[in-house]
């Protein structure tokens, strides 16, 4: 299968051993799947947005330094498989689809401004047709509520694009640096090309090969 996998930022933020991401990426190769990785900017990416809002920068030059951040982890993933990874990160979708010819993992931080790394996931799915979207994030899956704000939110294990964009459109902002799962212009890539998407958690991210048989827990978004 061709799988895009899409690791929030806050991945690298947090203490722990980052291997688990290459040697679950390492997994997916091994069993046959062609697989490109796009990584978010996380804490720091927030901090330099910040610190941009700050000197009043707009939010075009907010979002560049979100991006350049997000292709630093690009590029510590790459370098983390020189055997797997093709050694460049692509500035646009040409460039990802040049590099992806190549036969490796491409790994992605961000294209332009205006794009969240949700959204490039989101393209970068759409121009390989691929079979699923994971997006690896920092809850178990997709909630009726935001989880982290209502200790009642129900885990809803198949949901519809239509459910959750309304579900999406009560709990996240579009600001640089704020988005968490799908932003409005992701989720309209996802429903235009009937994308299918895993949303599970980083506590999860050295699983990636039994959430794509099943075998773990995660929701899974099927398109209408």
């Amino acid at each position: 299968m061709k799988l895009v996998v899409k690791v929030t930022g806050k991945f690298f933020d947090a203490e722990g051993d980052k291997s688990q991401l290459s040697s679950s990426i390492r997994s997916l190769v091994q069993e046959g799947h062609r697989v490109a990785l796009v990584t978010g900017g996380g804490a720091t990416a927030r901090r330099y947005i910040s610190l941009g809002r700050s000197l009043n920068l707009n939010e075009a030059s907010l979002d560049l330094l979100g991006i350049w951040v997000a292709r630093l982890n690009a590029f510590l993933m790459a370098m983390s498989m020189p055997d797997l990874a093709y050694a460049r990160i692509p500035e646009s979708l040409e460039q990802f689809l040049e590099y992806w010819g190549h036969g490796k993992v491409v790994v992605v931080g961000g294209f332009q401004p205006g794009q969240s790394t949700a959204a490039v996931s989101a393209l970068v799915a759409e121009a390989i047709s691929a079979d699923y979207l994971i997006m690896v994030t920092t809850v178990e899956g997709v909630f009726d509520s935001d989880p982290k704000k209502n200790p009642n939110a129900r885990f809803l294990p198949r949901v519809t694009t239509t459910q959750l964009r309304s579900i999406l459109e009560s709990t996240q902002s579009v600001k640089a640096g704020t988005y968490e799962l799908l932003d409005p212009m992701a989720m309209k890539i996802v429903e235009r090309s009937r994308i299918r998407v895993i949303v599970t958690s980083v506590d999860k991210i050295g699983k990636l090969a039994r959430i794509i048989k099943g075998e773990e827990t995660a929701s899974i978004v099927e398109p209408v």
